[in-house]
């Protein structure tokens, strides 16, 4: 009785330890990416000063930096603070991963307009690829909130909801949904979708056997 006492506590601690490995591992990797976009940053700065750079190109790249940083800051504090919501042992492991896994911001858009052809039932990914990917997307919107996403607001997170309640009964919400993922479509470059699905490929979670994810954008 007292050694497996000692051993449940044991496993728990290793649990703990491997978590907080994690935690610091991420940390690191955040630090990494916002330290290089500083330095991009600061580098387009010194181009647009010294006229190397377009200014309409400039500031264009200058935004879209500025809105990954806020995304990155946020996100680290998350981490930091370790505000994040522990794995329930009935969720998805895709969740876990997720909120465990850094994603740029190209990435977490490619993650929204997969969720988006998956309702329009143009996904043709097997069942377990649209469950995992399902729980990856529930896990990070509950993290990030309002950061989830740079070509997508609330609008569309609020539309894809919606669509999920509905399950296809409101002919109004089917339409929105199809024009929201042609418009997600065209948005995405197909290699940057090709390349995000080849790391789902390689590292998401399933419950069932892995199975491939096809090339459907």
């Amino acid at each position: 009785m007292y050694l497996a006492r000692f051993l449940l506590l044991l496993m728990g601690f290793r649990q703990t330890q491997t978590r907080a490995m994690h935690a610091q591992q991420k940390l690191q990797q955040l630090e990494n990416r916002i330290v290089r976009l500083h330095d991009h940053r600061e580098g387009l700065k010194r181009a647009l000063e010294v006229g190397t750079l377009h200014p309409r190109r400039g500031f264009a790249l200058l935004n879209g930096i500025d809105s990954e940083l806020s995304w990155m800051d946020s996100l680290f504090k998350n981490v930091l603070n370790n505000t994040k919501p522990a794995a329930a042992p009935s969720e998805h492991p895709a969740a876990a991963w997720a909120r465990d896994t850094v994603f740029d911001a190209a990435q977490l858009d490619c993650i929204i307009a997969i969720m988006l052809k998956i309702l329009d039932g143009k996904c043709k990914m097997e069942d377990a690829d649209k469950s995992a990917l399902t729980a990856v997307y529930d896990a990070l919107k509950v993290q990030l909130g309002h950061e989830f996403g740079q070509c997508f607001g609330d609008a569309t997170h609020t539309l894809i909801e919606n669509a999920r309640q509905n399950r296809g009964e409101n002919g109004a919400l089917v339409q929105q949904i199809s024009e929201a993922r042609v418009q997600a479509e065209a948005t995405i470059p197909k290699p940057v979708m090709k390349a995000f699905k080849q790391r789902l490929q390689r590292a998401m979670p399933r419950l069932a056997p892995q199975e491939s994810i096809r090339d459907t954008h």
